[in-house]
């Protein structure tokens, strides 16, 4: 269904709710669901009226006082004022609806109940207004079905929640025989079973997982139906920690691919390796973030560079580099790069293709916060990025593209960007790449 034929038909609700839309809503509908009632007490009779709820998405939210909750497609705002109930002064609730009425409603439902702990936007489910690992737990309700887009969705979701944060909605899913097709029938009212509609609760479920996310649930079915291969369902499931999942996927990779073959590979690591000798005598300590199983150490050690350290995610990578090298002065460290503690200082802090992977703003400013903790006064990193126009995605996953100005507006005041060069890497698939070299020293 198209973000139109939805914004008309909540409009219309928004603006009749007590018209006949072929689904179940209004009070009696919340308390099938099992909506509390000390919820249903404390607001206001009038907002029970547009309660279209696919299920109650709080039975398993585990929502706590000062808790920020975020509820994608508020609607009316019924879902918003109950977790304002729960969340109490101390906390603060956010509000998301595409239809600009059901925004106006919702607003004003919750100016009705004096409840000064929420805030309505209107806003697509994937560009929300709200700052990295923010909120505590996401509610829906109904709502994701609706998106042609959900992996968009999911990752937005990913993007808001804290560490360990909690998704609870409820929504559509398909029921209908595999050999069924979608959109059988004519009429409108089966708008929940098209393209951008319900999918099965197992292709959910593996579409949530991928998105980032452990103790993925379905928690059970509900009385509601759009239509006959549809029915409402209860999910749950908590944030993967961002380097839980690094690691993941990247000891995933280096078991079961060819280093050598895969797209960021470089047989000869020429610019790294310029670039170090430019600022660098042999006898200082280097360290070479996310490593991988580069050739970088084989290329520094028989040019005669001593004090190195490579650190990796993915012990696969590391114990492939261990055994091709068989040299013990090397200094090898497992552990993600936001979270690394070496005790060393280090003249040279390398990284070839890490620092892109971190898409949001607090990991960016953890990753400089740790790097310039482990440079020594005076230090360079040499840091290399896909650039602006460049790929948009590496080894599945999405990355930030960079040139002078934006790498400029994610340094902290105590390093300098002094030298910057672009760079096309060959790729052993002999497609090419677009990267650009920055050199960074610390103040």
């Amino acid at each position: 269904m198209e973000n139109k034929n939805i914004i008309e038909l909540y409009t219309e609700l928004a603006q009749n709710p007590q018209k006949d839309f072929g689904w179940d809503k209004g009070l009696d509908n919340a308390i099938a669901h099992g909506y509390k009632q000390e919820w249903i007490d404390k607001i206001a009779p009038k907002v029970w009226e547009f309660c279209a709820a696919v299920g109650n998405p709080f039975t398993n939210a585990e929502i706590k006082k000062g808790d920020v909750v975020l509820d994608l497609g508020c609607g009316a705002g019924i879902d918003v004022l109950v977790a304002s109930l729960l969340v109490e002064d101390s906390g603060k609730v956010f509000g998301v609806d595409i239809t600009p009425k059901m925004v106006e409603v919702a607003t004003i439902h919750a100016k009705e109940a004096s409840a000064d702990n929420v805030k309505i936007l209107q806003s697509s489910f994937d560009a929300i207004d709200l700052e990295d690992e923010s909120v505590d737990v996401v509610l829906s309700n109904g709502a994701i079905n609706l998106t042609s887009c959900k992996e968009s969705v999911f990752a937005e979701i990913y993007r808001v929640l804290k560490p360990n944060g909690k998704i609870s909605f409820a929504d559509m899913i398909d029921i209908s025989e595999p050999s069924s097709e979608c959109c059988s029938s004519s009429t409108e009212d089966d708008w929940a079973n098209c393209v951008a509609g319900a999918m099965r609760e197992s292709e959910l479920i593996e579409l949530i997982q991928k998105a980032g996310f452990k103790d993925v649930e379905c928690n059970g079915h509900t009385h509601y139906t759009t239509a006959e291969t549809t029915r409402g369902a209860i999910f749950s499931a908590t944030k993967i920690a961002a380097e839980e999942l690094r690691e993941k996927h990247w000891d995933s990779i280096f078991q079961k691919a060819d280093y050598t073959q895969v797209l960021w590979h470089q047989s000869s690591p020429q610019k790294s390796v310029e670039l170090i000798k430019k600022y660098a005598k042999n006898s200082v300590n280097i360290i070479d973030v996310g490593c991988g199983a580069s050739y970088l150490v084989d290329t520094l050690l028989n040019d005669g560079y001593k004090n190195i350290t490579l650190l990796d995610t993915a012990q696969t990578s590391l114990d492939i580099v261990k055994s091709r090298l068989n040299n013990s002065k090397v200094e090898f460290i497992c552990s993600d790069i936001l979270n690394i503690e070496t005790g060393k200082k280090f003249y040279i802090w390398h990284d070839r293709a890490v620092f892109h992977f971190l898409l949001s703003k607090k990991e960016r400013a953890k990753y400089f916060k740790v790097l310039a903790s482990s440079l020594n006064s005076e230090g360079i990193a040499i840091i290399s990025t896909f650039k602006v126009d460049g790929p948009a995605q590496c080894a599945g996953l999405d990355i930030v593209q960079y040139d002078n100005q934006k790498m400029l507006d994610e340094l902290p005041s105590n390093l300098t960007l002094i030298q910057s060069e672009d760079y096309t890497h060959m790729t052993p698939k002999e497609t090419t790449q677009e990267y650009i070299y920055f050199v960074i020293e610390k103040r």
